[in-house]
């Protein structure tokens, strides 16, 4: 007998942010209204982090069972270490989380659901959380506007959203479409958009499902001057890993104007997402009107920072790359 999924939990944010636990994200782990016995539970981390991991004995015997990988340090990246839980995984449903995430209640059942229904791939919506503001906050959604709701996108209908990205930290895929498409590993932050679009390219069907919830730990400092810095920093990178990365080939010949242009443009964008994005993560429609102004002011912040990392890498790529860092 086999697990239906195996959850597979990096321990690389615990140590490169600290700013969550994996205790945390077990946690959440076991209060999904989804049978765990059913549930392989993958963690890898450094030879340390596991040991320590030992002494805490994550999830008990809640679990089909726990693996607890040792990884050295040549392979201790946030995207090999989730290539390498795929390899060690027995599920037939792959579903990576960070160690500094929680997943809602409904994750498993959900991404279960997608992928049951005849998906290959099942996305969903992410959030954010601070010590202080819940991830259902207006304050978090609009927070997480310019960073994640890319994720969500629109059926020609208008009505039900559909898949528009992949996020690392919240997808689920059969195992085997994983180890035909797994992440690519340049130590960059967007490796799970490049397999989006080579997901698409193969024809597989991704689903979004808008119960799929993942609360992201942040701080504002680490949003703006880590997150939304490196975006803009990798901008360029981006465009040359992958021929469908967007892109407006007149503007690239206008290079000092660029970054303003595209920035400022992507603010126009947020602010038409938002009532899309919205509503999807729960929240109504007159408190995404009341907190449209926030959401405009998250997202002008954000790009304003991705703006700043584009100039960085123009004018002073050593000196920032430790900025930029992934």
């Amino acid at each position: 007998m086999k697990p239906l999924i195996s959850v597979v939990v990096e321990g690389y944010n615990e140590e490169a942010t600290a700013l969550s636990r994996l205790p945390d994200t077990v946690g959440a782990l076991l209060q999904q209204d989804f049978p765990l016995d059913r549930v392989e539970l993958v963690l890898l981390g450094s030879p340390q982090q596991t040991e320590h991991w030992k002494t805490l004995n994550p999830g008990g015997q809640s679990f089909f069972q726990i693996k607890m990988i040792p990884v050295g340090p040549e392979d201790c990246h946030y995207w090999t270490l989730k290539n390498i839980g795929g390899r060690y995984a027995e599920g037939e449903i792959l579903a990576h989380i960070d160690s500094d995430s929680l997943p809602g209640s409904h994750w498993l059942s959900s991404l279960a659901r997608g992928i049951q229904s005849g998906a290959d791939v099942s996305v969903g919506p992410s959030l954010y959380r601070t010590v202080r503001q819940t991830p259902d906050s207006p304050w978090m959604i609009a927070a997480a506007l310019p960073s994640w709701s890319q994720v969500v996108a629109r059926n020609s209908n208008g009505r039900e959203p559909r898949a528009g990205s992949i996020m690392g930290h919240n997808v689920a895929l059969r195992r085997d479409v994983f180890l035909q498409h797994p992440f690519r590993t340049p130590r960059r932050s967007f490796s799970s958009v490049l397999m989006y679009f080579e997901l698409v390219r193969a024809g597989v069907k991704i689903s979004f499902q808008a119960e799929q919830k993942v609360a992201h730990s942040m701080t504002c400092r680490w949003w703006l001057g880590r997150k939304h810095f490196r975006t803009g920093w990798e901008t360029y990178l981006g465009r040359s890993a992958d021929k469908d990365w967007p892109r407006v080939p007149a503007l690239e010949k206008m290079k000092i104007v660029e970054p303003v242009v595209i920035r400022m443009g992507q603010v126009c964008q947020d602010a038409r997402h938002w009532f899309r994005f919205a509503p999807v993560v729960g929240m109504s429609r007159a408190r995404t009107i009341l907190f449209f102004p926030v959401a405009v002011l998250a997202s002008f912040a954000a790009r304003t920072a991705e703006m700043v990392g584009m100039y960085a890498v123009m004018f002073a790529p050593k000196s920032t790359e430790h900025q930029a860092r992934f």
